[in-house]
């Protein structure tokens, strides 16, 4: 998670920021909290979490200005699901060090919590606020684009997002936002080129090779994207599925939200079939694919191609 990587290299910086400089020729020493700060951040890093957070409480306990440890303790529980409890060391170590060099990925880690708990407003300032600190960070110019996604402004998403991945072109969140964007958008050959490269950086990743079968379909390649959403159900059935996934929009909801602004798009409503049909809804699914001949007679032999596919449970 960049989040949480972004967070360990903070822990190593933050640690004494609220404090006063060592006196000139005098040895810099860590202190016992410093060093259980770096500690939490080895330790979250190795995936342990548990004695992460232990080390983190001991820390602050001991120094209840270290911002650092607030910082690296906020993002771990962030990462375990404790949402009110990181926005609370979040915000203990911004009050320390508001400032301080390092401190924008805390206004962008909070942004994000802002952003899961649907508070678009309170998301905005802070990442504007990091965004101030430092203009070039990538990571926080795509929490942005995600916040004005939300707000209906996609130029200014894009506009983010070309610039996020032009400073750190291995982010792949960036990459999987702007293929939403750009398919949101209608842009849908932008949207493929982005799944292409997604597809090329992370072929397990079910939902990017079930979105990829989607745009396909869009675009008129039938076979394609029916080998691929069969091949993403296979990875992961949550890939295809009708489920409530809550901020985690899934490739299937992404249909739904291109569908309400292009709803005479035969095309659109074949991908929905194929992905009734894999649900356990085959009368639906033959239904949408009525309705994608009736809007496009020159569909049928792909309608025919996905009706074939569908057969009773």
């Amino acid at each position: 998670m960049r989040f949480t990587f972004a967070a360990a290299l903070l822990a190593a910086s933050l640690g004494s920021a609220a404090q006063a400089p060592a006196p000139p020729k005098q040895q810099p020493q860590a202190s016992v909290p410093q060093s259980l700060t770096m500690r939490a951040a080895q330790k979250m890093q190795a995936g342990d979490m548990q004695g992460a957070l232990a080390d983190a409480d001991i820390a602050i306990a001991r120094d209840s200005h270290n911002s650092g440890a607030y910082a690296l303790r906020g993002t771990i529980r962030m990462t375990m699901g404790d949402r009110p409890g990181a926005l609370l060391d979040m915000g203990r170590a911004i009050e320390l060090a508001p400032n301080v060099a390092g401190i924008e990925i805390v206004y962008t880690n909070r942004a994000n919590l802002h952003w899961l708990e649907g508070r678009q407003k309170e998301a905005m300032v802070d990442v504007e606020h990091a965004l101030r600190l430092k203009p070039d960070m990538a990571l926080a110019l795509h929490v942005r684009a995600r916040i004005k996604t939300d707000l209906g402004d996609l130029d200014g998403a894009l506009k983010d997002l070309d610039k996020a991945i032009a400073i750190e072109s291995k982010l792949m969140p960036a990459y999987m936002a702007r293929a939403a964007v750009h398919m949101q958008a209608g842009r849908l050959p932008e949207s493929l080129s982005d799944y292409k490269t997604l597809m090329w950086s992370l072929p397990n990743d079910a939902d990017v090779v079930a979105s990829h079968g989607i745009v396909r379909g869009l675009l008129g390649e039938t076979d394609g994207a029916m080998n691929d959403l069969t091949k993403a159900r296979a990875m992961n059935r949550l890939s295809v599925s009708e489920q409530d996934r809550g901020p985690a929009i899934s490739p299937l909801k992404r249909l739904d939200q291109y569908r309400e602004m292009n709803p005479n798009d035969a095309r659109a409503h074949i991908v929905r079939a194929m992905l009734s049909a894999m649900n356990g809804h085959e009368d639906q699914g033959r239904k949408e694919l009525e309705r994608a001949v009736q809007l496009d007679p020159k569909v049928a032999p792909d309608a025919d191609k996905v009706r074939a596919r569908i057969t009773p449970r």
